[in-house]
């Protein structure tokens, strides 16, 4: 990988800085919603930590939301997360994480999944085998958001405004056909179920987690919807075909298509590291 070195004055940029922001709250969310893991849930950390008081947060009035994840978090660790994620999405699915769940025709789920996967591989991305699943999983969803988003401020950065522009309209047609489509259901669900699935381990401060974060997801997409005028058509119930065999598509061979050595937002957030930051090379020349 070729490094490019920026000066800081490039980083602080507001534009720039706004698409970190917007990046790392959708890493986080990406990181909070996937399986708990505890290298995963230290990087959420830092990004929610870093995103305090910063402009994306302060100006989309998201700082109330940010602190009750950052709260929640003081309560609970990886171990008992886990039992109770287990029963929100895998076992009982008292909250399924899949978007084509939301989608009542079973034919327009295939078409769905073959269109999500079609955004992924627009930019030369797939799921890892680590993590087999469907491409319409919310946390991949979501990794998906924070990458494209984090290549357009490195084209920015680079000065490429073609390349820049293509990652913003591909941030903007995957929140209206996708995204912005199902994670408000979701979200509610969420917050509706993370009682009952922590009260199978009578564990109520799991279920304030669980259900800050679904807080924190609604209010993150309905301000990027807001932000880029588009009004989605919504999926609001999820429909359950308990006889249904679990349809899996050829193509979600991958999750984790963000990696954790792209943009460091310690160094690239706050500026605060040497003169020079150094940005990866995530597009081809």
């Amino acid at each position: 990988m070729t490094d490019t070195m920026l000066p800081p004055e490039v980083i602080e940029d507001p534009q720039m800085q706004h698409l970190l922001g917007r990046s790392a709250l959708y890493e986080a969310l990406a990181l909070m919603l996937a399986y708990p893991a505890s290298r995963a849930l230290d990087r959420a950390d830092v990004l929610l930590e870093d995103l305090v008081g910063h402009e994306v947060v302060v100006s989309r009035g998201l700082g109330g939301h940010l602190d009750r994840v950052r709260s929640a978090r003081q309560g609970v660790d990886v171990g008992r997360l886990g039992p109770v994620h287990f029963v929100l999405f895998e076992g009982s699915v008292l909250c399924s994480p899949h978007e084509t769940e939301y989608i009542r025709d079973s034919l327009a789920k295939g078409a769905q999944l073959a269109d999500i996967a079609g955004f992924y591989k627009a930019f030369g991305l797939k799921v890892s085998s680590a993590h087999p699943t469907t491409p319409d999983e919310i946390a991949t969803e979501l990794e998906f958001m924070a990458l494209i988003t984090r290549k357009e401020a490195y084209a920015l950065a680079r000065r490429w405004d073609e390349r820049a522009a293509i990652g913003r309209e591909a941030g903007r047609k995957f929140l209206e056909a996708h995204l912005g489509r199902w994670t408000a259901s979701f979200a509610a669900d969420l917050c509706g179920r993370a009682s009952e699935a922590a009260a199978t381990r009578d564990d109520p401060p799991v279920a304030t987690w669980f259900h800050a974060v679904g807080d924190l997801l609604r209010a993150t997409v309905a301000s990027d919807l807001a932000a880029f005028n588009i009004y989605p058509s919504l999926l609001t119930t999820r429909h359950q075909e308990p006889d249904a065999d679990f349809m899996v598509c050829p193509l979600a061979t991958a999750r984790q298509v963000i990696s954790d050595d792209e943009i460091t937002i310690e160094d690239s957030m706050r500026a605060t590291g040497p003169a020079n930051t150094p940005l990866p090379e995530v597009f081809e020349e």
